[in-house]
């Protein structure tokens, strides 16, 4: 009984627990009326971006959102700048890592053996690294970035502020990271009620919890469909189909497995097993549910 009391409670406050039948079609959408979007994250340049859409456009698809991670203050201003103009230029929606994140500084967490120091690795420590994460990003918008890859709850919830105060531009958009550890449909709308205009979910979720998530919010929703070995190598082209299904509007994040997510653009070699990953998903995707269409209107 006291399960039941508990789901009941939850139900009162508009969160879904996922229970029972089959995971509901999602209503949710982007704003043209797709359902998803390709999306490729990692050590991003211009030339980077450039070789991975000018490949996939070569097999009658494409990237719609590029998501460098390693973050503004690891790129000279210039740098930033090229990867601006080449995105804006190929339509496709360009979001930066914000640093300096506490895997940068003199913290001793990232040392740490243990999961709990892991996890909280890169949260800004301290009030300093709070105003140098907002810096990264007031210089950021600057040289014309408009999409954020954010790391630390705090710097969220003054980022949405700010926006909404007008300090900062209308059009910026704030994705919450996969570091913040969202994995239930709770956390994922405490994320969307601070500012997050997409959140990343933990990699490992089944699809009757992508589904509970999205019964409990509209937010645009992350998902990896496959994942270097360091975040547990799964690759789960089977399961494309129904996270689009199930959790749209989702952003596609693939070619994850061929990268090791150095600091370094990916090589030629990289690049190619990117794009062949994303060509496998969407291949069962238009196999599996071909009802659904891509989202290829930039929204900033």
């Amino acid at each position: 009984m006291s399960l039941e009391r508990a789901e009941g409670l939850l139900a009162g406050l508009g969160i879904s627990t996922g229970r029972g039948g089959e995971p509901a079609t999602s209503t949710e959408r982007f704003a043209d009326g797709g359902w998803y979007k390709w999306e490729v994250a990692g050590a991003l340049d211009a030339a980077a971006v450039a070789a991975i859409d000018d490949a996939l456009r070569r097999d009658g698809a494409r990237l719609h959102q590029a998501t460098n991670t390693v973050g503004t203050m690891r790129y000279l201003d210039h740098e930033i700048v090229d990867l601006v103009n080449e995105a804006a230029g190929r339509g496709i929606q360009l979001r930066m890592a914000v640093g300096p994140r506490g895997t940068y500084d003199i913290g001793g967490q990232k040392f740490a053996a243990g999961p709990v120091a892991a996890a909280s690795a890169y949260r800004l420590r301290g009030g300093e690294q709070l105003a140098q994460g907002l810096e990264d990003v007031l210089h950021a918008v600057e040289l014309g970035v408009r999409g954020f890859l954010v790391f630390d709850e705090g710097l969220l919830h003054v980022l949405a502020r700010l926006r909404a105060a007008g300090e900062l531009p209308a059009e910026v958009r704030l994705k919450a990271s996969s570091n913040m550890g969202a994995a239930n449909p709770a956390h994922a709308l405490l994320l969307a009620d601070a500012g997050a205009d997409s959140v990343n979910l933990q990699r490992d979720l089944d699809v009757a919890m992508l589904a509970a998530v999205r019964a409990t919010t509209a937010v645009a929703l992350d998902l990896h469909t496959d994942n270097p070995r360091s975040t547990g190598g799964f690759v789960r082209g089977y399961d494309v189909p129904e996270f689009v299904r199930v959790a749209a509007p989702v952003y596609l994040k693939a070619g994850n497995a061929a990268q090791d997510f150095s600091d370094d653009a990916p090589t030629p070699a990289v690049v190619a097993g990117i794009v062949r990953q994303i060509l496998l998903d969407r291949q069962l995707l238009e196999r599996h549910f071909p009802e659904a269409t891509a989202s290829d209107t930039p929204e900033f």
